[in-house]
Formats: structure tokens, C-alpha cells, sequence
């Protein structure tokens, strides 16, 4: 009465005076209010007296199981399931918690393997395809991730599932896939910032630019502050005619990057003053794009504006002959650098 009424400490204390100290019943129970109390210890205790009496108690493995997983004891934890699963080899519950485990203790090959070993035994078994699709993402097995949530997905329809498999397609570069698998998501799901920010990628991929502003200002009103964000608004005003609303976001995109992603922000900010005819900031900024990424066709860029800006060709001759001089392959760049660098030797 006493434990149905979550009052551990006070059955602890009647239980405790039990002459039959290794009755499996009370054992049973001790470990139970124990486990609710949070204390482990005494609770493996409890579990592991039964196993004294009776060493193939699925109880108490199991719950032993749990306990040395709480307590990071991954070993012992994963040697309770496995005798769980030498007892029933067809119980799929038992290979999900010793893949559960086996990822905790960061050894993922035997989590993948266990995993799979679930889901084959039991394909509806939502929980373990959720987290072996959420490792294969993470490992980057996009096609295997999409195979498996496709072949559940025919079984039953999950949204945690169709949205990791519109993870997987973003993955897999499959944009379109990506918008359609979120379509049946909304139509019975809010827009979540996940759903958001694969959309407007994906949009952004296909070059609907007009498609992408809404998703990206959807995460700008939900809290979320990042430069990818500004980045792909930048670019698709850009791409829809008001560079100068374009210009204003790649600078906060710039202004917000500690990332890899800079110089590419770099080119596409100098690109939008380009587009205006501003050309001094241009050249500052296809400089600093250079500066960060050493990329030759940048030397072009520089080279073209250069030409235009500045009555003196000086500058402009410098970068056309580094970038003939440098390994890059766009072959229309190459002869359109060795035309100018002709026509401004007959002006010298």
C-alpha cells in the first residue's frame, strides 16, 4: 500500500525489518523503491541478491540492466542484456536496451548492429528506428538512413520519422524529396525551426529564392541568430532584384561569422556591390575573400573590377597575370584575362 502510494522511504523501513531477508519478493520490491529514490547502489544490491538464488531472474537482469547504465557501469549493464537475450534471441526489446547502452558507451558499431537486430524483429518498433536513423545521420549513411525510414514509413506513418527521413534526402541532396516529405509532415504539424531551416535550404538549393525569405525569417522570429541564416536571405534578395536589401544581410552575415562559411559570404557580399556598380567595395571585399580562402578565380574578380574602377591599369594587369599564373581551370576566365591583359598593353 504503502509503495502504491510512492511512499518509498516509509516501505523501506517495514521492509527492512522482514525476517526473511532474502525473500525474492521483497528483494524485488527493495529494489524497486530504492531505483524511485534514486539510490542505485542499494538498489543493484537488492537485484543482485535475487540473482544469488536464481542467476537467470529476467527481472532482475533487466532491471540490474537499467541500474549499471544509470550508474555508467556500461559493461556489467551490457552483460545483463546479453544474458537476457541468450534466454530469448527473439525478444527485440532486450537488442534495443543493449544498442541503447552500446551507444551510451560510445561504442556505435555494436549499437548500429543491435539496433538493426530490433528493427528486424520488430519493424514497428518506433523508438529504435528513431535512434538508429538519428546515428546513420549523424554518421552521414544518408542512403541507408532513407532505405530503412522509407520501408517503416510503408508500415506505419510516424512524423519524427518523416522528418528524419527529410534529414536524410537534405543529406542525400534529394531537395525536392525534402519539400515533400515536410509537406506531409505540416499538414498535420506545426512548422517547427527543423522543418524550417531543411524547407528553406532546400528551397534555396532548388532556386525558388522567393520560397526561402519566409522560412528563414521564420527562424529569425523564433530566436535563432546565426549567419547561415543571414547568408541565404542575403543571397535570395540578391537573386530576386533588391541587392540592397541583399547587401544588408550578408554584411549581418559577416558580422555574425565565426565559421568556415566566411569567405564564401566574402564573395557573395562583393558580387552584390558588383551587381550595383559599387565597385570599390567590391574589390574590398573580393580582397578579403582572397585573404580568407586563397581561391585563384578570385584573382579574376579583382582583376575585372580593377579594370573598371581605376583609371590606372596598373592593379588590374597585377591580378590578371597572378590569375593566368595560377592553377585555376575556368577556361572562359583564362582567355577573357588574356584578352584584357593584351588590349591594355597596346593603351600603355
Amino acid at each position: 500500500l504503502l509503495i502504491n502510494n510512492y511512499q518509498f522511504d516509509q516501505a523501506l523501513s517495514l521492509m527492512n525489518k522482514a525476517e526473511d531477508s532474502l525473500n525474492v519478493e521483497l528483494l524485488q520490491r527493495k529494489g524497486y523503491c530504492y531505483s524511485r529514490l534514486g539510490n542505485y547502489t542499494d538498489a543493484i544490491i537488492a537485484y543482485e541478491g535475487i540473482r544469488k538464488t536464481d542467476s537467470l531472474n529476467r527481472e532482475a537482469l533487466h532491471q540490474l540492466g537499467q541500474l549499471y547504465s544509470r550508474n555508467d557501469q556500461y559493461d556489467h549493464s551490457r552483460a545483463c542484456y546479453m544474458k537476457l537475450i541468450d534466454l530469448d534471441s527473439t525478444n527485440s526489446f532486450y537488442y534495443r536496451q543493449y544498442a541503447s547502452v552500446a551507444v551510451k558507451a560510445n561504442d556505435i558499431i555494436n549499437g548500429i548492429a543491435y539496433y538493426l537486430q530490433t528493427v528486424k524483429l520488430n519493424p514497428r518498433d518506433m523508438e529504435a528506428v528513431q535512434q538508429l536513423a538519428t546515428i546513420l545521420i549523424e554518421a552521414e549513411a544518408y542512403t541507408f538512413a532513407d532505405s530503412m525510414l522509407n520501408h517503416v514509413l510503408a508500415i506505419a506513418e510516424n512524423p519524427q520519422l518523416r522528418l528524419l527521413l527529410a534529414r536524410a534526402n537534405l543529406g542525400e541532396e534529394k531537395y525536392a524529396e525534402v519539400i515533400e516529405n515536410l509537406g506531409k509532415l505540416l499538414t498535420k504539424t506545426a512548422t517547427t525551426a527543423v522543418s524550417a531551416r531543411l524547407m528553406g535550404i532546400s528551397y534555396f538549393q532548388l532556386d525558388q529564392y522567393e520560397k526561402v525569405i519566409p522560412c528563414m525569417e521564420f527562424l529569425l522570429r523564433n530566436g535563432m541568430k546565426a549567419d547561415w541564416i543571414f547568408y541565404y536571405l542575403g543571397v535570395s534578395y540578391q537573386q530576386l532584384n533588391n541587392p540592397a536589401q541583399g547587401i544588408e544581410f550578408l554584411n549581418l552575415a559577416i558580422e555574425e561569422s565565426i565559421s568556415d562559411n566566411i569567405n564564401t559570404y566574402y564573395t557573395q557580399l562583393a558580387m552584390a556591390y558588383e551587381e550595383i556598380k559599387d565597385f570599390k567595395n567590391a574589390i574590398r571585399y573580393y580582397k578579403a575573400a582572397y585573404e580568407s580562402s586563397k581561391s585563384d578565380i578570385l584573382l579574376y574578380h579583382l582583376a575585372r573590377n580593377y579594370d573598371v574602377y581605376y583609371k590606372d591599369k596598373t592593379p588590374a594587369r597585377i591580378y590578371y597575370k597572378k590569375y593566368l599564373n595560377s592553377d585555376d581551370t575556368i577556361q572562359i576566365a583564362k582567355e577573357y584575362s588574356r584578352h584584357r591583359l593584351t588590349v591594355l598593353s597596346d593603351f600603355r
